[in-house]
């Protein structure tokens, strides 16, 4: 601890304790402009009871996640009589109420009228984001001159890292895709007949595509750890929280993972063609930031798969036979290949009896989909959707995507 004795005006050398400091720019002469920053400056009332002002706080204004913050905290008493007891100011982490700040203790115990006190402190960047020092009741004011917050920028990695989530888990992103479409498993019952399971289709609006994201994680703690899907940001892109059918695992998002338990799956991420040249994945570790603390730039696609309905052929209304086979032409008009996945669905436009598992007017879906297929870009895909129509009644069929819509009834 050092003090020192000041009135009115601190000298130059605590003006370069402030984290404001002093900043040089070149002219365009190609001389040197200083730019200095105003000095703190103080009035000791004698009359008054001990007041004690925070004058500066030195150190760096931007660091990196991870990072010792080392500097100088200065303050004064301004009152007429000594300091009783020290005065804590706090490290504070303005992006999540949720973590906890850190102290540090300014030694003004006993500090005397018009006496200064200068307090190294040394405080960890814990998180990614923006820090502040923000100070308890101890203190009667602050220099207008101070500035106290610290900006923490993430840790940079790449795609492959092992890298620890919050919940002790280890995280590895091993490959990443684009997707036009995904298919995902309806519960056993939805919108099927009876309970059958079937597959919806999630699409993308045209000017988005599916960032798919295959991870591992290792839960190397003594206990289940669950992932969350607030572990990971993705700032240009919506989570999407289906799991996509045909892929290994499952969406990772809410999956228990016990002790010892390595698990492989996927997390899927709506994002807009426009962007993902600059696409950042991000692992937050400070629970309720939305700030990365970690961030894995992601490599940019050299395509996106786009699908076009070429042609579709279908047999007549009156079906003779078992069966009913719809051939759908489907070309890759994009730039890469792409996964093509389609479902049937159908329905009947007549009531049915009061036994009946169904209802008119209400789109089922064929359980025997999705239909897939892997179209390289510029290519066609001829796709077989097969259905068993009913002799009893007329059926309506459609597919997605596209919405091609035509009507079976099976005659004898």
């Amino acid at each position: 601890m050092d003090r020192r004795t000041y009135v009115r005006t601190l000298g130059s050398s605590i003006a370069a304790l402030s984290l404001a400091g002093c900043n040089g720019s070149d002219g365009e002469d190609g001389s040197s402009e200083s730019t200095t920053t105003p000095e703190p400056t103080y009035e000791v009332d004698q009359e008054a009871p001990a007041r004690l002002k925070l004058l500066s706080v030195s150190g760096p204004k931007e660091v990196a996640f991870g990072d010792t913050i080392e500097g100088d905290i200065t303050a004064v008493n301004v009152g007429g009589e000594p300091i009783s007891g020290d005065a804590t100011i706090e490290f504070v982490h303005s992006e999540s109420a949720d973590t906890e700040p850190q102290t540090v203790t300014v030694n003004a115990d006993g500090l005397a009228s018009g006496e200064e006190v200068s307090h190294s402190y040394r405080v960890d960047a814990e998180y990614a984001g923006t820090w502040a020092f923000e100070v308890s009741s101890d203190f009667y004011a602050v220099d207008d001159t101070v500035t106290s917050t610290v900006s923490v920028l993430p840790k940079q990695g790449s795609t492959g890292d092992t890298i620890e989530l919050a919940s002790g888990v280890q995280a590895t992103v091993s490959d990443m895709s684009y997707e036009q479409m995904i298919a995902y498993e309806l519960s056993p019952g939805e919108r099927t007949l009876g309970d059958n399971t079937a597959h919806a289709i999630r699409e993308t609006v045209s000017d988005n595509i599916l960032l798919m994201l295959s991870v591992t994680f290792e839960n190397g703690t003594g206990e289940a750890q669950t992932v969350s899907k607030d572990d990971f940001i993705l700032p240009e892109g919506s989570f999407v929280s289906k799991s996509a059918a045909g892929r290994d695992g499952k969406n990772a998002a809410g999956e228990n993972i016990n002790p010892g338990q390595t698990y492989s799956g996927h997390l899927i991420y709506a994002v807009p063609k426009a962007k993902v040249d600059d696409l950042t994945f991000g692992i937050n570790l400070a629970k309720g930031s939305a700030v990365a603390d970690i961030e894995l730039p992601l490599q940019s696609p050299s395509g996106f798969p786009e699908f076009e309905l070429a042609n579709i052929d279908v047999p007549p209304e009156d079906v003779t036979g078992d069966e009913a086979i719809v051939e759908m032409e489907v070309e890759n008009v994009g730039d890469s290949a792409g996964m093509f996945q389609s479902i049937f669905e159908f329905k009947t436009p007549e009531e049915p009896s009061i036994f009946a598992s169904y209802s008119a007017d209400t789109w089922y879906i064929d359980a025997d989909g999705p239909f897939t297929q892997r179209i390289p870009a510029g290519e066609t895909r001829t796709i077989e959707l097969v259905t068993e129509p009913d002799p009893d009644r007329r059926w309506d069929y459609r597919t997605t995507p596209f919405g091609a819509e035509w009507t079976f009834k099976a005659v004898e």
